[in-house]
């Protein structure tokens, strides 16, 4: 781990610092500066430099944005669009409290106004993520078409597609459990302060079956820990203002600050992830239908393009539809309530 962290200073040009109570592992915290004064009209990354480039899909990188100077991902603002958000792209979930335990109940906003959807995430346990906020939003798609047009600006041969932007408003001092997610991931703070554990994807801290069984949504993205696991992981308390970015597929999971969080995720493909996707999704299959064990999982190479076909071919037969997980939402938002929450009957979403 020290290694690691040795390789990760330089390239984040960041201090280390130790927090009491925490073990002594190493946080990083970026040095506080003004950023208006060499802010131009259309730059959202801010500070990018070549170490970063290099190190892009591989490894953590810490960076700042400008994100919070649209004025977009203000209470306010969020507070609108949660009033015209469709339910079938938002989630919002509450959870308990033990890491170890990871329970996670679906819920609805039903008709409570965006402000006192705010107000009730304010004060229980909570996590709104609206999904596909550029397909709802013109103005968002714009942002989230700037944020790659950049990105693909100062990393050569980087060519994105099926982009997805999401906003999250969650509770203080809740948690999202450990897990992994499918595409390219980018986390990007407005407001609040979270502390993010990152960990390679990587054997013990993410197992094949466990990738293809997400990948297959066989599972839901959350997998096995361990607290062993904390001693190698990356561990960034993110401000408002700064931005994540980490390996394909890293295992994460994030502790919210006793404040009101808002945050941005940005997704992306490209040609090496949907090749990912594709062969472990084919693997998943030789795993759990023929008994195969020791299979290529490389997104490159000649095997590629039969596990392609083959796992094409089950998604559009739907043959796997039946192990799929079902989400059943069973509370709806109500501020009037001490945790913001009051039970409602089960249905499946």
């Amino acid at each position: 781990m020290a290694a690691r962290l040795e390789r990760l200073a330089p390239i984040l040009r960041l201090p280390r610092t130790r927090v009491p109570g925490w073990h002594n592992r190493t946080v990083f915290k970026m040095p506080t500066h003004s950023e208006r004064g060499d802010m131009t009209a259309t730059s959202i990354l801010n500070g990018w430099n070549a170490s970063m480039t290099d190190r892009f899909g591989k490894d953590t990188i810490l960076f700042n944005h400008r994100l919070r100077e649209t004025g977009m991902f203000t209470e306010q603002a969020l507070a609108e669009l949660i009033e015209r958000y469709p339910a079938e792209h938002y989630n919002i979930n509450t959870m308990g409290f033990d890491p170890a335990n990871p329970v996670w109940r679906e819920g609805e906003v039903g008709n409570v106004s965006g402000a006192d959807t705010i107000a009730a995430i304010k004060k229980g346990r909570m996590w709104l993520n609206m999904r596909k906020v550029a397909a709802v939003d013109a103005e968002y798609k714009k942002v989230l078409d700037q944020i790659f047009s950049e990105f693909e600006g100062v990393i050569p041969g980087l060519k994105t597609f099926k982009r997805n932007l999401g906003i999250l408003v969650s509770s203080p001092k809740v948690q999202v459990f450990y897990h992994a997610d499918v595409p390219g991931q980018s986390l990007w703070q407005l407001e609040g302060v979270k502390r993010v554990y990152i960990y390679e994807p990587r054997e013990p801290f993410l197992s094949k079956e466990s990738l293809e069984g997400i990948i297959m949504g066989l599972t839901e993205e959350e997998i096995p820990c361990r607290k062993s696991f904390d001693d190698e992981a990356t561990v960034v308390d993110l401000e408002p203002g700064q931005a994540l970015t980490w390996p394909l597929n890293g295992p994460h999971r994030i502790e919210n600050h006793d404040c009101l969080n808002i945050s941005v995720t940005t997704e992306h493909w490209t040609s090496t992830i949907r090749n990912s996707y594709a062969v472990n999704y084919a693997n998943g299959i030789l795993r759990r239908r023929f008994g195969m064990t020791s299979m290529n999982a490389q997104p490159s190479g000649l095997h590629v393009y039969p596990k392609a076909a083959m796992a094409l071919g089950w998604k559009k037969l739907n043959l796997g539809s039946a192990e799929k997980v079902v989400r059943k939402v069973d509370f709806r938002v109500n501020p009037e309530q001490p945790a913001g929450i009051m039970d409602i009957p089960a249905y499946v979403k």
